[in-house]
Parts: structure tokens; C-alpha cells; sequence
């Protein structure tokens, strides 16, 4: 009996640590897709379209027991369409250094808290003839983040997030028709609600 119970401890000690355990590699894809879509039957009305998406791809790894070092990849894109035919798209890139420190909740389920440091650029086009309108911007972005996983078996993991923090250095630039005519400077702070709240944003990782 004594040996039955000291196993069933070690399956149950396995169940809730053998996913964040030190020199665990976690491979990550992210998802984040949204469709708006607005119509107005006044004279004055605009209808209009939105699409947007934005993806991820990571690496991670536990540098000790629930603590997460890792590197990601971002690409997004939105599509902006109006009556009339007037379009605008916006493309995104850019990559996060990333830390994350686990904490058990329920057995398999954790939450987490981390912190990242990111550089992205921005390119918007906008195809209304016969002039053309072009952004370019890049951003330098630090902040905190947490939220829920979930370690559903050995290999995969599934990850929200909640909320976070994030402060920002931006610059942007407009041209027309090929001439600059708008340059920008800007810094930002903001505190957000994401994921599951906002916008069904989440995260798998394969485990190995």
C-alpha cells in the first residue's frame, strides 16, 4: 500500500511539473483573427470592412523550473475596405525578447507573468486614385504581460493572455504621391485587456 501511494504522488507530482521543468524547449504559434464589418443605409453613411490578422512564431526555453526565456516573431496584416472601392492595407513585422515565470494554480493549469522588449516596422498603403497615400513607421516597445496555460499533456501547451502593460517609441512618415508631407515622433503608455477578454488571442506550444 506505502508503494502504491509514494507512485500515485510521483504520477500526480509528474502531471503538475514535467512541462516546466529546466531545459524544457517550447515552440510557439500564435493566432489573432478579427473581421468588422460595418453598413449604413443614410445618404452620408459609409460602409466599411475590416480584416485583420496577426500571427506569431517563438522559441522558448526554461532556463530553470517555470521560469521561460525566449525569442518571437510577428507578422500582422489588415485590410481596410470602403464604398466606392477606396482600400487601404497595413503590414506589420517585428520580434519580441521574452521572459515568463510560472505559477501553479489546478494541477496542469498555471498562470504566468513576464516581461518583453520588441522592435517592429509598419508599412500602410492606400489605393484611391489617382493619388497614393504611404505610412512607414517603427516602433521600440518594453512591457509586462500574464495570463493563463494550460500544459494539456507532455508535448502541448495552450496560453492566453489577460492583460498587459506596454510603453512605446514611435516614429512615422506619410508620403503623397511620393512626397513627404507628415513626420512623427511620438511615446506611449497604455494598460490593455487582450486575449480571451478582447479579441480570442492565444498561443500553442509544442513541447520538447
Amino acid at each position: 500500500m506505502k508503494k502504491q501511494i509514494l507512485t500515485a504522488i510521483a504520477v500526480m507530482a509528474s502531471l503538475c511539473g514535467y512541462a516546466q521543468t529546466k531545459g524544457t524547449s517550447a515552440l510557439g504559434f500564435g493566432v489573432n483573427v478579427s473581421t468588422n464589418k460595418s453598413e449604413s443605409n443614410s445618404l452620408t453613411g459609409v460602409d466599411q470592412e475590416n480584416k485583420t490578422r496577426n500571427f506569431s512564431l517563438g522559441y522558448g526555453f526554461f532556463v530553470k523550473d517555470n521560469a521561460k526565456l525566449g525569442i518571437e516573431l510577428n507578422y500582422g496584416n489588415t485590410d481596410n475596405s470602403y464604398a466606392g472601392g477606396s482600400q487601404t492595407e497595413s503590414k506589420s513585422y517585428g520580434a519580441n525578447v521574452t521572459y515568463q515565470q510560472y505559477y501553479p494554480l489546478i494541477k496542469t493549469l498555471y498562470a504566468y507573468a513576464g516581461g518583453r522588449a520588441g522592435y517592429g516596422q509598419t508599412k500602410q498603403e492606400s489605393f484611391d486614385e489617382p493619388t497614393s497615400n504611404n505610412v512607414k513607421g517603427s516602433q521600440y516597445t518594453a512591457g509586462v504581460y500574464g495570463g493563463i496555460t494550460w500544459f494539456i499533456s507532455k508535448r502541448f501547451a495552450f496560453e492566453t493572455s489577460l492583460l498587459s502593460a506596454n510603453a512605446s517609441y514611435s516614429t512615422y512618415e506619410q508620403k503623397i504621391s511620393n512626397a513627404v508631407v507628415y513626420e512623427n515622433k511620438q511615446t506611449n503608455f497604455n494598460l490593455s485587456s487582450d486575449g480571451f477578454i478582447n479579441n480570442l488571442g492565444f498561443k500553442i506550444y509544442l513541447l520538447f
